[in-house]
């Protein structure tokens, strides 16, 4: 093999991969309009490989339908990327760019503008820009191959006068024929067969709330501390309960027998009796004690006294015995 040879076969393999490599960049003019908010570029990534997509719209001045652009890019229904003015210049105000590594499969690219995100796809601005993807080999859109529709021409039937007997049949009229036998046989054009690229939705991915937590400062209770008592409290709280277990452990409830219960006013009698019996229970030992000395005293009092009175009648009987005596 020559040098010539060898160089023709480089230079055919350089352009053959040229041709079939999906980093050759395309371009398409957006243009947008309140009947077109956005545009849909279907594109295949045939292995794995880094997408990168551009807009060029320059400035107000420069172009006078502009529009300032944004750009994203779906698989399906999923949104994988999205940008605004990632390419802004001085010169190519509010462009954007999208560069991102994508598996092997079918996506779209979306062609829009920031009014028409912004305002919740109610503001569609009019205008145009450029956009440039490469990295992957756009999927052409199928245009519908006109059909010619020959219309044969027929000429009036003749008008039969009624004198005529035989019937008269018009022959039919001939189209003529191109001839095409030395023209090129025309092959129908074999299109390329396609997924449908289903209609997606803006999903829409709601904020989290935020939802304020308020913190209550704790609050240190104050424990009560009760008084402590002195010992003659003690003593007196002491005392008041025995007391009033020794009043309890003194007081005498009679029971009614059953057989005497029919009798009438038993029941009175034996309330006044127990009345009688309880008659100082519901005093302490040290009352009881008092009045025991106080009643003792009376007793001691009652007993001198009668023994006084006795002791003078006694002499007065004496005394007038013995006069007695002498008077006999």
């Amino acid at each position: 093999m020559n040098r010539r040879t060898k160089l023709r076969l480089i230079l055919s393999l350089l352009l053959l991969g040229f041709v079939m490599s999906p980093a050759f960049a395309d371009e398409q003019t957006i243009e947008l309009a309140p009947s077109v908010p956005y545009v849909d570029i279907p594109i295949e990534a045939t292995a794995p490989t880094t997408i990168t997509i551009q807009t060029t719209n320059g400035t107000p001045q420069t172009n006078p339908s502009f529009v300032d652009s944004w750009i994203e890019l779906w698989q399906g229904a999923t949104k994988l990327r999205a940008d605004d003015d990632g390419l802004h210049s001085g010169t190519n105000v509010l462009a954007s760019i999208i560069t991102a590594p994508i598996e092997t499969g079918f996506y779209f690219i979306r062609a829009t503008s920031f009014a028409w995100m912004a305002s919740n796809y109610t503001q569609t601005p009019t205008g145009t820009y450029l956009l440039t993807w490469s990295g992957v080999t756009t999927i052409p859109t199928p245009t519908p191959t006109p059909t010619e529709t020959i219309t044969p021409s027929l000429e009036p039937t003749p008008t039969i006068e009624p004198t005529l007997i035989p019937e008269v049949t018009p022959e039919p009229t001939q189209i003529p024929s191109e001839d095409n036998s030395n023209s090129e046989p025309i092959l129908p054009e074999v299109l390329p067969s396609l997924e449908p690229i289903p209609e997606l939705t803006e999903i829409v991915i709601p904020e989290p709330e935020i939802i304020e937590q308020i913190i209550e400062q704790e609050t240190i209770e104050t424990p009560i501390v009760e008084p402590e008592l002195s010992v003659e409290e003690l003593e007196e709280q002491i005392q008041e309960q025995i007391n009033i277990e020794y009043i309890a452990e003194n007081t005498i409830e009679l029971e009614l027998p059953t057989a005497l219960a029919e009798i009438p006013g038993i029941a009175e009698v034996f309330a006044a009796t127990e009345a009688i019996l309880n008659v100082g229970s519901d005093m302490t030992q040290e009352q009881r004690e008092e009045s025991q000395s106080v009643v003792v005293g009376a007793i001691v009092v009652t007993q001198i006294a009668s023994m006084a009175s006795a002791a003078s009648v006694q002499g007065s009987s004496k005394r007038n015995a013995t006069k007695r005596i002498k008077n006999k």
